[in-house]
C-alpha cells in the first residue's frame, strides 16, 4: 500500500475503494489504475493546489503512486525549510 495522501486524492476523484485498498506504491496511474482523462485532470488540479508544480500528468511518463507521494511531500518539506530559514534570519 502507498501513502494515504495519494490514496485520499484518488478517492476524492472517484476511484473505487477496493482498487485503492489493493494499490501498491509502484502502481502507475494509467497502466495499473486506468485513470480516465477526467480523473487525470482532476488529479492534476488537486496536486497543483497542494503546491506540486513542474510536472504534467498528460506527459508520456506514467507516474507511479510513490512518485506522486514524493511530489506531495516535497512542497511541504520546502515550506518547512523556508520557515526555518525565515525564523533564523528574523528571529
Amino acid at each position: 500500500m502507498t501513502g494515504t495522501r495519494v490514496i485520499n486524492l484518488l478517492a476524492k476523484i472517484g476511484l473505487p475503494p477496493d482498487l485503492l485498498h489493493s494499490a501498491e506504491s509502484d502502481w502507475q496511474l494509467r497502466t495499473d489504475l486506468g485513470l480516465s482523462s477526467a480523473e487525470t485532470l482532476h488529479l492534476q488540479v488537486q496536486l497543483e493546489q497542494l503546491g506540486c508544480t513542474g510536472f504534467n500528468l498528460w506527459d508520456t511518463h506514467d507516474y507511479s503512486l510513490q512518485e506522486l507521494e514524493t511530489m506531495i511531500t516535497a512542497p511541504e518539506e520546502n515550506a518547512h525549510s523556508a520557515l526555518g530559514r525565515s525564523e533564523v534570519n528574523h528571529g
